[in-house]
C-alpha cells in the first residue's frame, strides 16, 4: 500500500464519523450497498478489532432528523414503509412525537423539532481516526504501507506505477483509492466509460470537535447538513460544510465558515458552553461519471486489465468500507 503523505491525511482522517442511511425514498443499487455495508459494519469492526486489539470507538447510536414543517411528517411515513420494505425487518424507523423526544434525546431542544422527529436504529458512530488506525495496524501485520511515497503516473500496460522520484513499482493489481487526488491519476484511462470528460471534484469539509461531559448514550442529531455526533471519551464532533474546491490547501481551516456549528448550537443548546478543542478541514471526491452521476465507483477500469479504483463515496465513504470488508 502507497500512501501519499500518511495514513488518514486525507478526507478519512476527520472526527465526525456519521454512518447514517440514506433516505429510503427512490430506493437504488447505491443506497442498498450502503445498507448492507452499514447493516454488518459493527460485525467487520469487531473482526478488526479483534485482530488488532484496538478499539474504533463504534457505537450503533440511531439517528434523530427534527421536523420542521408539518408536512414533512408525511415524507417521514413514506420513509417508514420504505424502511420496513428495503431493511429487512433488521432495523427500524419512526415518528416520534414532539411530546415524546425526551425519551429519544435529552440534548435535542423541543424547539428545534416542533413537528416531532425522524428516528432510525441504524445509524451508528465509529472514531474515524481509530478506524484507520486499526486498518493501518491490520495490513502491516499481513504486509506493507509505505507512507511519504507519491505516485505520479499509472501504466496498467505494465502493470507498474510511476514514483514521484522517477522510480517504478510493479504489482499484479493496482487499485486507486486515493480520495479526489485519484481523478487527476485515473483520467487518461476513463475514456471508455465517460468520454474523457472530468470524472469528478472535490468537495471541501470542515468540522469542529468540542470537549463536553455525557454517558455516551444519546444519538446522532441531523438537520440541514449539521451533524451533532457524540463519542467516547466525553467528546462531541460536530460538522459539516459541503463545498467545491477552490484548489487551496485542502486541510485549511476556515474560521468564517461556521454556519454548521451555529446551527449544531439550535439543536443542541446544552453544547453552547462547550470548548471548541479541534478543528478538522479536508476535501472529499465525488464522482461525476457518465451514466452514474454522484454514485460511488468502486470496481475495474473498463479496457485496462489489472487496474481497478475504489473511489468517490463522498459523505458514505467510511460506511461502504465495511461493504468490501478490510483487507485479507
Amino acid at each position: 500500500m502507497l500512501e501519499k503523505r500518511s495514513v488518514g491525511a486525507g478526507a478519512s482522517g476527520g472526527f465526525v464519523g456519521a454512518l447514517m442511511p440514506h433516505h429510503t425514498e427512490r430506493w437504488n443499487a447505491k443506497k442498498q450497498m450502503q445498507f448492507e455495508a452499514l447493516a454488518e459494519l459493527s460485525d467487520v469492526i469487531g473482526e478488526l478489532e479483534a485482530d488488532t486489539g484496538m478499539t474504533c470507538g463504534y457505537r450503533r447510536c440511531g439517528r434523530l432528523v427534527p421536523l420542521l414543517h408539518e408536512q414533512t411528517r408525511e415524507i417521514v411515513s413514506r420513509r417508514i414503509e420504505g424502511a420496513r420494505e428495503f431493511w429487512g425487518g433488521q432495523f427500524t424507523m419512526e415518528l416520534v412525537e414532539p411530546g415524546d423526544l425526551a425519551r429519544v434525546s435529552r440534548w435535542l431542544d423541543p424547539a428545534a423539532a416542533p413537528h416531532g422527529a425522524q428516528w432510525d436504529d441504524l445509524s451508528a458512530r465509529v472514531n474515524p481516526r481509530r478506524y484507520v488506525e486499526a486498518l493501518a495496524c491490520h495490513v502491516r501485520a499481513h504486509g506493507e504501507i509505505r507512507e511519504g511515497v507519491e505516485v505520479v503516473r499509472l501504466e496498467p500496460e505494465n502493470r507498474s506505477v510511476v514514483l514521484a522520484d522517477g522510480r517504478r513499482l510493479s504489482a499484479g493489481e493496482i487499485c486507486v483509492a486515493a480520495g479526489f487526488e485519484a481523478y487527476p491519476l485515473l483520467q487518461p484511462f476513463m475514456d471508455a466509460m465517460n468520454d474523457g470528460k472530468v470524472i469528478g471534484r472535490g468537495v471541501k469539509g470542515q468540522a469542529v470537535l468540542l470537549s463536553h461531559q455525557h454517558d455516551d448514550s444519546e444519538p446522532i442529531l441531523y438537520e440541514s447538513g449539521a451533524y451533532v455526533v457524540p463519542h467516547e471519551g466525553n467528546f462531541v464532533a460536530v460538522g459539516s460544510t459541503s463545498h467545491d474546491h477552490d484548489g487551496g490547501a485542502p486541510d485549511a481551516f476556515d474560521p468564517g465558515d461556521m454556519g454548521f456549528y451555529h446551527k449544531a448550537l439550535t439543536l443542541a443548546p446544552c453544547l453552547a458552553p462547550a470548548q471548541i478543542t479541534g478543528r478538522w478541514a479536508n476535501v472529499r471526491p465525488r464522482n461525476m461519471l457518465k451514466g452514474t452521476g454522484s454514485e460511488p465507483y468502486f470496481g475495474a477500469v473498463p479496457g485496462h486489465d489489472g487496474l481497478s479504483a475504489r473511489i468517490g463515496g463522498f459523505k458514505i465513504g467510511v460506511g461502504v468500507g465495511g461493504s468490501v470488508k478490510f483487507c485479507s
